[in-house]
């Protein structure tokens, strides 16, 4: 019994110098969140403004389409693939609707790379970036194989890509913050037009549908910055909710990247942004 005693003695002392350690940071840090990973990076100099535990290889759930929009506009560059190129969709993209985030193909129609990239810029549609990547590759598992040589060339040796959307299954697409911050600048530095789509709060399907945009953050939307050009935004189980930013600000490029923000209650949508907006006024804007 005296044993039993002293182990949930030891396991309650544990626990309560977890939470002063959490409090300290606290502390310390009054940007200190429940987040797993968090980076501000000056794009131009390569500057790292801050980080936290911004080494750590996570899930990174539909941030994981960074690379996917880097591939498919490496594609178009070389004449691959052109924005009019049309796609039939085949089994493998309609069987994305069984997730939640799809533009909604239907087998019948054809549909271009224009469309499939903005739904999957804009609004994150899975099925999209599983057209895309059948676009480019033939197949999504050899797309992937794409992915991965190319986080190796940008030499990323802690990610690691099993799909081109960022979905959990067997496995998960995992990258540090750091990682994710080289891939968004890579993509800017190469392709800069992938701004044309980021900065949409929405677009229209060629069905006439209006699909808004992920980013709360863009001007005109409900958490509007000024300054803000978009990027990517992204949600798993495993991953929590995370977001890719950038945006101009004094003169200069920056680029965010959050990763497993915590929760506000049932809200798992708005926090990711206030921490966003809290990391630029303190290390960018020095509010």
């Amino acid at each position: 019994m005296k044993k039993i005693l002293a182990i949930l003695l030891i396991t309650a002392m544990a626990f309560f110098f977890l939470i002063k350690d959490k409090d300290a940071r606290k502390e310390a840090d009054p940007l200190y969140t429940e987040a797993k990973a968090a980076i501000v990076l000056e794009a131009d100099s390569g500057k790292i403004l801050y980080e936290q535990n911004a080494k750590e290889a996570l899930p990174i759930a539909s941030m994981s389409k960074l690379m996917t929009q880097y591939i498919v506009l490496e594609a178009i560059t070389d004449g691959r693939l052109s924005w009019d190129s049309v796609y039939k969709p085949s089994t493998a993209a309609l069987n994305q609707s069984r997730h939640a985030v799809i533009l909604g193909m239907d087998k019948h129609k054809t549909y271009d790379v224009r469309e499939l990239f903005a739904a999957m810029t804009v609004t994150s549609a899975n099925d999209a970036a599983v057209a895309l990547a059948e676009m480019v590759s033939g197949t999504e598992a050899e797309f992937v194989k794409v992915m991965n040589k190319k986080a190796e060339q940008f030499g990323l040796r802690d990610t690691q890509f099993i799909n081109a959307t960022g979905l959990d299954e067997d496995e998960t697409n995992r990258a540090t913050a750091r990682d994710v911050a080289a891939i968004a600048n890579e993509l800017l530095t190469r392709y800069p037009e992938v701004l044309e789509f980021t900065r949409m709060t929405d677009f229209t399907t060629s069905e006439g549908a209006k699909l808004w945009s992920t980013n709360l953050m863009l001007p005109g939307m409900p958490q509007e910055m000024t300054g803000m050009e978009g990027l990517k935004t992204g949600y798993t189980e495993e991953a929590g909710p995370c977001f890719a930013s950038t945006g101009i600000y004094d003169g200069k490029r920056i680029i965010t990247v959050v990763i497993g923000v915590g929760p506000e209650g049932n809200d798992t949508s708005t926090p990711r942004f206030e921490l966003t907006r809290d990391l630029i006024d303190r290390y960018v804007l020095n509010k």
